[in-house]
């Protein structure tokens, strides 16, 4: 799926190389070992009430959550509308759709190592509206609107966006790719690009495309059923989407494409593609959600759980560290002003539970959470 434990995989296997071995008893054998002190929560804020964004960081050391981390590391806000953000290495790239930036950090400290402008990088069209990232050999992907629009009066779509592929340690551009109408979530496989064109919920254009990053080619997938399609993952000989439905016939869910066949093997809003396993929820309009569940694509099986909560007005983040294998579910609380419905302008929250789906924690967190990510890395141990 994602690449996020490949990538790890390829760390335990360069560092077995500084493993230090000898046949005598008194010496010590050094191993590597994968582990995750936290997760970064990115909240987008709210642009209509003027909030920025902000970052949250939970502490599994101690059990807390702090807020405002970026702002405090670096003396200033990340603006409106952070959208998504993935750890590579020791760096963090958090994309801001309304300042069309995209922020690489340390990992670790939060500290600014540098601001990229993709309307400066890409061009003035191409790099409005930057969206979601995907990491893939040393290069970031970022989706971009682009020269997407929409005509609500005729309810339809014009324009395209496109992706742009930047080189991790130069912060150079490699490439520009032309992707479909607003294109939103994105995954690397086998040397081909796949990113999911939501038609921003219009419908006739939705697809998803596949594109040959050495030639630039594209196909593009297209479904009666993928019709608001807003992420994407690859897996063996499966393309695994996310779709938010029409909201009328076609129901959100996560759909596979096999070949030229398209199933929905679930319904579902919110989900994160993580290893072999699909975190998920169904919750319509922002309702309460029928169910959390974990799907596993390698057996099919599909295990829900109790949240032990009645506080999910409108969950936005459902996700699992790779790591120790905690479910994390990000959520915004009820409006006390209209009961029955989130609030948008106040914080959220995360729930924090374990991998059998019991509940450990909660948390409270900026406002509009619309991201976590892990503070995942290698520690060096003496094994006994």
């Amino acid at each position: 799926m994602k690449k996020q434990l490949l990538s790890m995989a390829v760390m335990m296997m360069g560092a077995t190389l500084f493993t230090a071995c000898n046949d005598k008893d008194s010496t010590p054998t050094i191993v590597p070992v994968l582990t995750s002190d936290g997760a970064y929560v990115i909240c987008g804020g709210n642009e209509w009430s003027a909030i920025n964004s902000s970052v949250t960081y939970i502490d599994y050391n101690t059990s807390s959550a702090a807020q405002n981390q970026f702002a405090a590391k670096n003396g200033r806000s990340l603006g409106m509308t952070a959208n998504d953000a993935v750890v590579y290495g020791t760096k963090m790239y958090i994309v801001v759709s309304g300042e069309n930036t995209i922020e690489v950090v340390d990992a670790k400290t939060l500290k600014s190592i540098r601001q990229i402008k993709t309307t400066e990088l890409m061009g003035a069209e191409k790099g409005v509206m930057p969206r979601h990232l995907a990491i893939d050999g040393g290069v970031v992907y970022v989706s971009t609107y682009g020269s997407s629009a929409s005509d609500w009066e005729t309810y339809t779509t014009s324009g395209n966006g496109y992706v742009a592929a930047i080189d991790t340690t130069t912060y150079s551009l490699l490439n520009t790719y032309t992707a479909g109408s607003y294109p939103e979530g994105l995954d690397v496989y086998g040397g081909i690009l796949y990113v999911a064109n939501s038609d921003y919920s219009m419908g006739s254009k939705a697809s998803i495309s596949a594109i040959n990053l050495s030639s630039g080619a594209s196909n593009e997938i297209t479904n009666s059923i993928i019709v608001n399609p807003t992420d994407v993952a690859v897996a063996g000989n499966g393309i695994y989407v996310l779709d938010m439905g029409n909201y009328a016939d076609v129901a959100a869910g996560v759909r596979r494409v096999s070949g030229t066949t398209v199933t929905t093997l679930f319904d579902a809003t919110h989900c994160s593609f993580i290893g072999s396993n699909i975190y998920a929820c169904n919750s319509i309009y922002g309702t309460i959600p029928s169910e959390f569940f974990v799907y596993n694509i390698l057996t099919g099986n599909k295990e829900t759980f109790s949240t032990g909560l009645d506080r999910f007005f409108s969950p936005n983040v459902v996700t699992a560290d790779p790591i120790t294998g905690r479910i994390y579910i990000a959520s915004y609380n009820e409006n006390a002003d209209n009961p029955g419905y989130a609030n948008y302008s106040t914080n959220g929250y995360v729930a924090e539970y374990s991998q059998e789906g019991k509940l450990l924690k909660t948390y409270d967190c900026g406002v509009g959470p619309n991201a976590i990510v892990f503070n995942t890395g290698l520690k060096y141990v003496e094994q006994k």
